[in-house]
């Protein structure tokens, strides 16, 4: 699972904690609804959970990176916070992608480590 969260936003470190949390939630929740996905997040759970996070731009880079994952069939989760803390409503803070590690370089393999 690679987290890429939204730098733009200027979010606090716990509020970067707690939204990645709230990602990596929400898509393996997602996983839940297809039986090939389902398969998918099963393996990911018993091969250690393994989880990437990394920096994302802004919330265009966040869409764009979403787009191209969807694309390539790969599930994703994009959290918009319910904006009580530091962020506005509605702001998308962290995109949540699961597949395979090399299709999901395909997507990520670029992008710098938090």
């Amino acid at each position: 699972m690679v987290l890429v969260v939204n730098m733009d936003l200027g979010m606090g470190v716990g509020k970067i904690a707690a939204q990645v949390g709230h990602a990596a939630v929400g898509l393996y929740q997602a996983l839940q609804e297809k039986n090939s996905w389902r398969e998918m997040a099963w393996k990911w759970d018993h091969s250690g959970a393994k989880k990437v996070v990394l920096q994302g731009t802004n919330v265009a880079h966040l869409l764009e990176l979403q787009a191209l994952a969807l694309s390539l069939n790969l599930p994703t989760y994009l959290v918009q916070d319910a904006g009580l803390t530091q962020v506005e409503s509605g702001s998308r803070t962290v995109l949540a992608i699961m597949g395979a590690e090399e299709m999901v370089n395909n997507v990520t393999g670029s992008l710098k480590l938090l």
